[in-house]
């Protein structure tokens, strides 16, 4: 399976995921003829959801891509944001970096309604209800509604085997 990158005046490539993420972004700046210099080449998803590709570059492709899928070429940069003097930590820290997404789609929000890349907010876990993983780790887990079903399933089968003992 294929994905489609969009870049430059609307224009539209395929490519495969299914190879190492340092290989796909090379693939990505050489075939759209990314000439500029770019700190970090990423995708968004058509909701502006950045992959983060960069942060996994020895992963594969198609572990966070989705295939078919339609992407948007951005450049992720690190910038230094001056903190304002009520926001200022205790260590006194005056700056703060932040990571800015720049579209290399000209006019994106034009061509996608509303496209502003952005990174996915995660929501954090309650540690007291994570599980905890290999080597103590938190683990997140988010049960599918079959898994539901199988749940209350086998706790209303428990219910009715120890109504029946008694």
């Amino acid at each position: 399976m294929f994905i489609v990158v969009r870049y430059g005046n609307n224009q539209e490539l395929l490519f495969n995921p299914l190879c190492r993420i340092a290989n796909l972004l090379s693939d990505i700046k050489q075939r759209c003829e990314l000439t500029q210099p770019i700190e970090h080449l990423d995708l968004c998803d058509e909701n502006g959801v950045a992959k983060e590709l960069p942060v996994h570059f020895q992963a594969y492709g198609s572990r966070f891509l989705d295939a078919p899928g339609t992407y948007v070429v951005v450049e992720r940069r690190k910038v230094a944001v001056e903190i304002p003097p009520d926001q200022q930590t205790p260590e006194g820290e005056e700056t703060r970096t932040e990571i800015i997404f720049t579209s290399l789609l000209h006019d994106a929000s034009k061509h996608i309604p509303g496209f502003i890349p952005h990174v996915a907010v995660i929501k954090a876990q309650n540690p007291k209800e994570g599980k905890k993983g290999r080597k103590g780790k938190e683990m997140m887990s988010v049960p599918s509604p079959t898994s539901l079903k199988s749940v209350s399933m086998i706790k209303a089968n428990k219910a009715a085997r120890s109504k029946g003992r008694k």
